[in-house]
């Protein structure tokens, strides 16, 4: 009995061995496994903390830096807007504290919110030690500054960020704001629930942000993710980040399942609950990644439709404003044409003044119609800025000249104030700022019945640029206080009963005001509803000391047209008798042909030394056929002809081997200055 109770005894005492020393295997086993995957879960979160708060740290800094590049960017203009920005980036931020300028003394001259800081304003921070120096480093060397961890008193504790300024090649100031990063770290956090304890130090390791310290989780492993985020590289100063497991994460009931499962000496159902768990995990996961992949496939096919549909689009309306210009500017040209040869006719008053209302109403359709592809060049962003050498005084004067009699004939005065102005000489593009004042001066005549309108403009020189300022005041019917804010919209126009008695697209204060900030300038408006208005205008044009050169041509006696060969291709036969009349009154007689295959049997049987080639033609096209021409002759002029004003056509056209382009309709000086330039008789030329 003693013996059998031995042996039981020995079975009993061996199988708990045997299962005490499997347990004990399986909960080190299990320890380490632990401490692993929370090590490495703090890790990882860790890495993916310090990137969002290394994120927000710039970000909120890059902010304050755009202020300064505003500042240099405009050399000081920008103060104006200085307490606006300043006050929008406070409230917008809540990094912010207060915002300062200390100007290059080390005084500090203004500050927001100024209520609660007004005790800083004019401080001299050259009398602080702490500021002084790192201050005036930064200053020299052009780098951000930022102190470390500071009580500021009235603010509170807060890290100073400053900011050098220069302009005028000269060191300003600097823009320095007090910032703690608080609410956005705070924000980051809050999708943690508590389940890491964060806490950060500045470079002379005083804690500037902890959350959840109180509720760090205590374990014999210490798990701990520590990053040094570089702030100042040129200071090395460095920011340390350490991050641990809290109480509340997760994976630390893991600790707690092991402890209960080698007690109560359930290690299968641990080991089994165990990999259901971590298989159920990993399942979600690869279930969620599935999704979002798919999500992200399907979000990348809509795209692509929508680039698709929008570039359709966009290929439409140019095809359409294609079509409809060709279309309405062919027989435009035919018209204007027409109305050029009448006019050079021996006609009678009544005769004469049917002329003039045909070339009117012709010349506002036009005019209609390049509204509208103005206004499309800009917006599609094909609209660029030429260079020319001019003086904005003189040309100014003339365009008054030039509208004086519009202004007499309906009994209305254009006075001018052309008061202490130099007439300096500038670089830019010449032609849309005439299109400019042009559009505003016959806008104020439209809208003048009794009056007139006065035209002042001043100059003031910027080191070396030269800002104008027009204004153009009107004793018209001036323009709603309502309508103030959108008069420079597209397609707008004052109230219906206007619109039947001024003719216009609406189209034109829109394409001022895009030409106006495509210069650099800017355009206002002043009005008093049936008193009057008054538009301004600025511009900065670069000065330079080139002289504009002067030359008094008379354009036909300067074409040398003596054996000129000339050949007309055009399928519309109006055309071809305008273009024919103009060329006959320089005594050339051309010879035509109605499509692109006859124009080529023409040049095989004749030498031309001109040829105007219209692009649209049926059989084969003005394109093909200077090709074909190219092939065997570079010497040949070729202008194209023809109403499509597109970009695309003109590049086309000048690919094809056209030497230059004629966009219907034209008037004989256009024509005529084309032949001056390509054959010009320099024995007339003064």
């Amino acid at each position: 009995m003693i013996k059998k109770i031995k042996i039981d005894l020995i079975i009993a005492v061996t199988i708990f061995f045997v299962l005490s020393l499997a347990k004990l295997y399986i909960y080190k086993v299990s320890k380490d496994e632990y401490a692993s995957v929370i090590d490495e879960d703090i890790q990882h979160t860790g890495e993916l903390i310090s990137k969002e708060f290394e994120n927000i740290i710039h970000s909120d800094i890059a902010r304050l830096e755009n202020l300064k590049s505003r500042l240099e960017f405009t050399n000081g203009d920008y103060f104006k807007n200085w307490e606006h920005d300043a006050n929008l980036l406070l409230e917008q931020n809540d990094s912010f504290k207060f915002i300062e300028w200390i100007d290059s003394s080390m005084i500090i001259r203004s500050i927001y919110p100024s209520e609660e800081n007004k005790k800083a304003l004019n401080l001299d921070i050259s009398t602080l030690d702490y500021r002084r120096d790192d201050w005036l480093k930064h200053s020299k060397n052009g780098t951000t500054n930022i102190t470390h961890w500071l009580d500021l008193k009235q603010s509170g504790e807060a890290f100073l960020v400053d900011v050098p300024v220069y302009f005028d090649n000269k060191f300003q100031g600097t823009i320095t704001a007090g910032m703690d990063f608080k609410s956005n770290f705070d924000r980051l956090a809050n999708h943690l629930e508590d389940q890491y304890v964060i806490e950060f130090y500045d470079d002379k390791g005083l804690a500037f942000y902890q959350l959840n310290s109180a509720i760090k989780l205590n374990s014999k492993t210490n798990p701990v993710y520590t990053k040094n985020l570089t702030i100042d590289s040129g200071d090395n100063q460095n920011w340390q980040l350490n991050i641990y497991p809290s109480k509340k994460l997760l994976l630390a009931e893991g600790n707690t399942i092991i402890d209960v499962a080698f007690v109560v000496g359930i290690f299968l159902a641990f080991v089994v609950s165990s990999l259901i768990f971590f298989y159920l995990q990993a399942k979600k996961s690869s279930r969620l990644a599935l999704q979002s992949n798919e999500t992200l496939t399907k979000l990348n096919h809509t795209l692509e439709q929508e680039k698709n549909r929008a570039k359709k689009a966009s290929q439409a309306k140019t095809e359409f404003l294609s079509n409809m210009s060709h279309e309405i500017r062919t027989p435009l040209h035919a018209i204007i044409g027409f109305i050029e040869l009448l006019k050079s006719e021996s006609l009678s008053p009544v005769h004469k003044e049917y002329v003039d209302l045909m070339d009117k109403s012709s010349s506002n359709l036009l005019s209609l119609v390049n509204d509208i592809l103005d206004f499309d060049k800009i917006e599609s962003g094909n609209t660029e800025l030429e260079e020319n050498i001019f003086t904005p005084l003189n040309k100014i004067k003339k365009l008054v000249d030039v509208n004086q009699f519009l202004f007499v004939k309906k009994n209305l005065y254009l006075n001018t104030n052309f008061n202490d102005v130099s007439g300096t000489t500038v670089i830019g593009d010449l032609n849309k700022m005439l299109q400019v004042i042009n559009n505003l001066l016959k806008n104020a005549l439209k809208f003048t019945k009794t009056g007139g309108v006065t035209i002042s403009y001043s100059e003031t020189v910027i080191k070396d640029q030269l800002k104008l300022v027009i204004s153009i005041e009107d004793t018209g019917i001036g323009i709603p206080k309502d309508k103030l804010n959108t008069i420079f919209n597209r397609f707008t126009q004052i109230e219906n009963s206007v619109k039947k008695e001024h003719e216009g697209s609406g189209l034109g204060l829109a394409i001022c005001k895009n030409l106006v900030e495509m210069m650099g300038g800017d355009i206002s408006v002043e009005s008093e509803f049936e008193k009057g208005t008054k538009f301004t205008v600025s511009f900065m044009f670069k000065i330079t000391k080139d002289i504009v050169q002067k030359k008094n041509l008379d354009l036909k006696k300067s074409i040398n047209a003596s054996d000129l060969n000339v050949l007309i291709v055009d399928d519309n036969n109006l055309n071809i008798i305008v273009l024919k009349k103009f060329l006959q009154d320089l005594g050339i007689n051309a010879d035509t042909a109605n499509n692109g295959k006859i124009a080529l049997d023409r040049f095989n049987e004749k030498k031309y030394q001109l040829i105007f080639m219209d692009i649209h033609m049926p059989e084969m096209d003005g394109w093909e056929a200077t090709k074909y021409i190219r092939e065997v002759d570079n010497e040949v002029i070729i202008f194209g002809l023809s109403a499509n004003v597109t970009t695309e056509a003109i590049n086309k056209a000048i690919e094809s081997g056209m030497n230059n382009y004629l966009t219907k309709p034209f008037k004989k000086e256009r024509l005529y200055k084309l032949l001056q330039f390509h054959f010009n008789n320099e024995t007339h030329v003064v």
